[in-house]
């Protein structure tokens, strides 16, 4: 009956990493949308120009259409794939708040897709800043997913189970991991704003812009330095020291992305310019232009969600469990009496 059990969670395991696998490509092509300003490729939702959307001739479609109706049929994979986890959970899983979890991620991912559709039908540019939030913050909860319905989560929790690990020390690890994890998805709330404000209306537009991006270099320069810090401290204590060493090197290669994306849209510093000199600015049709602005995009959602990740295997291995409700129905009854 153990190994029958053990089977069965894997089974639940197996479909939250397709899930999450599925996910990151969707984030990603939801930030070439923005990049390529896709957006409002089609005028309905949810059809496709009058068509189904899984009728629509997708590989016959060229440029924006391509781009966004792609979009669309990956949300749409992703929903049927958050489908089956939710049933496979409900079979499947034990833990009663990870079936509810299964539940959450699927009402994420209609949400998410209403928010897309709204900023369709009403053109409105602040929804798909909205939209461009939450895409990252659902990917996350996929992942969270993938963590706790790991074989590592449950034999971490026996192991931990009769032990007493709330030190000094492991309490300032978790508490560096969850503010790298903030710090994280502050980066992605003011980085959607930095993509979105060039595109709005109104007067403040210019000085939204403005202020986002000081507060991105900013962010960017505390999260580099609280990711060097957690990492130190991983390998320090010895505990999730490759998870750290992978969120090293994700910041690493988000912050040359991130020169990278300035560089291609706004030009070189003008203190750069003796040295080199671009003839090509802010011409976003370039493909390699393009790739390296939405990989900065993606890259963003992969640290949130690494850092996410170590917070909780953190929080699981000090014996942090997830707390349980009960409801008293003798003491409501005295209460209401």
């Amino acid at each position: 009956m153990p190994s029958t059990n053990t089977n069965r969670t894997r089974f639940v395991h197996t479909w939250a990493c397709v899930l999450a696998c599925a996910t990151f490509p969707l984030v990603w092509v939801g930030g070439l949308v923005t990049t390529t300003d896709a957006g409002m490729a089609f005028r309905d939702w949810l059809t496709s120009d009058g068509h189904f959307m899984l009728s629509y001739p997708w590989l016959s479609a060229v440029g924006d259409k391509f781009v966004e109706h792609g979009h669309r049929l990956l949300g749409a994979a992703v929903g049927f794939l958050s489908i089956v986890l939710v049933v496979v959970t409900w079979r499947c899983e034990p833990r009663r708040w990870v079936r509810w979890m299964s539940l959450a991620i699927l009402a994420g991912v209609i949400l998410q897709g209403v928010l897309g559709g709204l900023r369709v039908v009403l053109d409105e540019r602040t929804l798909a800043l909205v939209h461009g939030c939450t895409g990252p913050m659902f990917f996350s909860l996929c992942v969270a997913m993938v963590v706790f319905t790991s074989q590592w989560w449950r034999d971490a929790g026996s192991q931990t189970q009769n032990q007493n690990t709330q030190n000094r020390k492991q309490t300032r690890l978790l508490r560096l991991a969850i503010v790298c994890t903030c710090l994280a998805f502050a980066q992605v709330v003011i980085g959607a704003i930095l993509r979105h404000s060039p595109r709005m209306t109104g007067s403040l537009a210019p000085s939204l812009f403005q202020t986002a991006v000081y507060f991105h270099l900013l962010l960017a320069l505390l999260v580099v330095v609280n990711g060097l810090l957690l990492a130190w401290r991983c390998f320090q204590n010895g505990m999730q020291v490759r998870s750290g060493m992978c969120l090293v090197g994700l910041i690493a290669v988000q912050v040359i992305l991130g020169a990278g994306t300035w560089v291609v849209k706004y030009g070189v510093p003008l203190w750069a310019t003796t040295w080199w000199e671009m003839e090509f600015v802010n011409t976003q049709a370039n493909f390699l232009q393009s790739s390296i602005i939405t990989s900065h995009v993606a890259v963003g959602s992969l640290v949130l969600a690494t850092a996410l990740a170590i917070s909780l295997r953190l929080a699981r291995q000090f014996g942090i469990s997830v707390p349980r409700i009960s409801f008293d129905t003798s003491r409501l009854a005295e209460v209401a009496l």
